[in-house]
C-alpha cells in the first residue's frame, strides 16, 4: 500500500525514461522564455509593445525587485479589447494578475506540469538561484519532453 505522504506530490515509479526525467530534472534543464520585466506604473500599451517585440506571451511586474504580478496575453484579450476595454494608458498594475504562483529553479519539471495543469496556466514565473526571475511556458515543457528518445 502507498503511504499517504507520497500522494501529495508526484513520485517516479520508473527508474529510466521520461517519467523519471520529469520527476528528477529541475527547471534549469528547460529553455526559458525571454522575460519582459516591467514596473507597476508602466502603461499597458507599452508592456504589450515590449511583449510583441520580444515575441513572448507575458510580462513579469516587479515592485522593489519583488514579483507583484504577471500580465499575460489573456489579460490583453480580456481587458484591453471588447466593450469593457480599458484605455491602453492604464497602468499595468490595474490589469495584471496579482501574486501569481511561482516556481523555483530547483523545482521539478513534474511540479511545473502539475501547477500549469491545475491552474490552467500557460506561463509561470520561476525564481532563479540568483534571485532573478524567468518565465517558463508550456511550450518550453513540451520542447523538453520532445528533445530526446525516452
Amino acid at each position: 500500500m502507498t503511504p499517504l505522504v507520497k500522494l501529495d506530490s508526484p513520485q517516479a515509479e520508473a527508474s529510466t525514461g521520461l517519467e523519471c526525467s520529469v520527476m528528477e530534472d529541475d527547471l534549469s534543464k528547460l529553455e526559458h522564455e525571454v522575460a519582459v520585466i516591467t514596473g507597476l506604473d508602466t502603461p499597458a500599451f507599452e508592456v504589450v509593445g515590449q511583449m510583441r517585440e520580444l515575441k513572448t506571451g507575458c510580462a513579469l511586474v516587479l515592485a522593489n525587485k519583488e514579483l507583484a504580478g504577471i500580465f499575460t496575453e489573456h489579460d490583453v484579450l480580456t481587458k484591453l479589447s471588447g466593450a469593457s476595454a480599458v484605455v491602453g494608458q492604464t497602468p499595468v498594475k490595474e490589469l495584471m494578475s496579482r501574486k501569481p504562483e511561482v516556481l523555483h529553479e530547483s523545482d521539478s519539471v513534474a511540479a511545473a506540469l502539475n501547477k500549469m495543469s491545475l491552474g490552467r496556466y500557460r506561463h509561470i514565473p520561476v525564481v532563479r538561484r540568483d534571485g532573478t526571475y524567468a518565465v517558463i511556458s508550456i511550450k518550453n515543457v513540451l520542447k523538453y519532453i520532445a528533445q530526446a528518445d525516452w
